[in-house]
């Protein structure tokens, strides 16, 4: 017993040198909310960092689509992501959704093209807190719009901002989803990609380079193994450009990576071509995190990870 509360208590230790580390090390920043007619934007020091997508909206008439993050910004104020691209008009920013949505044996909307569904955001609160960062939590209600607006899907979802330098800064998805009817089943692409999920659309440089903590990935067709971060940047592996990180060990039926050089999001692909079915007594629950950056380590990466994962009380 005793030598379990001692590492009990290193945990603890460990995991609060990290964020007392991480709040020390950027400089406290001045964080704003601004609403706005569709949406909401947060900012920093009176600069903008992201949009949340509030309101549906399309491109006449066409991909409707809401509950996404776009524009989202640098720490020098360029846009990172890309909305309405002409290679593929349904990618939108930041978003998490599958090509699949069933109800027993019906097939009633696909999400990823913004076909047969609408997304209700019902509730939104931001917040600002004292360890300089800043949450939007929403509650969005999946509708399918072709079956007389019936609910499907209540999700909770909870985005996070907070800076770790005045050259970084990252954003937590920390996303549930409860079925309100029976039968509900979600899937990825009905192909060997199996697509699906967190699905950043990233703006891409020409000699874009992806790299995990044991060096380049080489993007393919079909997912590929890698780490449990990608750093996705303008050409060398300390560049500056976007990390994307997330539990694959948390994830069903987890696919691997999908990585894309141009025209396309990136994502970490679940649960692939076989849908899965959500439960009510369990929700499924997955989170994610970016770090938008002008150049980071392995080393810096890898702390960041940690953190991350320190923050989720199922690990």
């Amino acid at each position: 017993m005793k030598s379990l509360f001692i590492a009990s208590s290193t945990f603890f230790l460990i995991t609060a040198i990290f964020l007392f580390a991480e709040v020390s090390s950027a400089a406290a920043q001045i964080l704003t909310f601004e609403e706005k007619e569709d949406g909401v934007l947060l900012l920093s020091d009176g600069k903008p960092r992201f949009f949340y997508q509030k309101e549906m909206i399309s491109l006449n008439g066409e991909y409707p689509r809401a509950n996404y993050l776009h524009p989202v910004f640098d720490t020098k104020g360029e846009i990172v992501t890309e909305d309405f691209p002409d290679d593929h008009l349904h990618h939108r920013g930041i978003f998490w959704t599958w090509h699949q949505l069933w109800v027993d044996d019906l097939r009633i909307a696909d999400p990823w093209i913004s076909d047969g569904v609408e997304w209700d955001v019902k509730k939104i609160k931001t917040e600002i807190h004292p360890n300089n960062s800043a949450t939007i939590a929403v509650k969005v209600i999946w509708k399918a719009n072709k079956i007389s607006n019936k609910k499907i899907i209540e999700e909770n979802t909870t985005i996070t901002y907070q800076p770790t330098g005045n050259q970084v800064y990252k954003i937590t998805f920390d996303i549930t989803l409860k079925p309100l009817v029976s039968g509900v089943r979600i899937g990825g692409s009905e192909d060997a990609k199996g697509y699906g999920g967190f699905s950043p659309r990233l703006k891409l440089s020409e000699t874009v380079g992806f790299y995990d903590e044991n060096g380049t990935v080489t993007p393919d067709n079909l997912p590929v193994s890698a780490g449990d971060w990608i750093n996705i940047t303008k050409k060398e592996p300390n560049d500056p450009g976007v990390v994307i990180m997330g539990e694959p060990d948390q994830l069903p039926s987890y696919q691997g990576w999908i990585l894309r050089k141009r025209n396309s999001m990136q994502n970490m692909a679940f649960p692939g071509k076989e849908p899965i079915l959500l439960s009510k007594k369990e929700p499924l629950h997955f989170r994610n995190q970016l770090l938008i950056h002008q150049g980071l380590s392995i080393r810096e990466i890898n702390n960041q990870y940690r953190i991350f994962r320190n923050q989720n009380p199922n690990n």
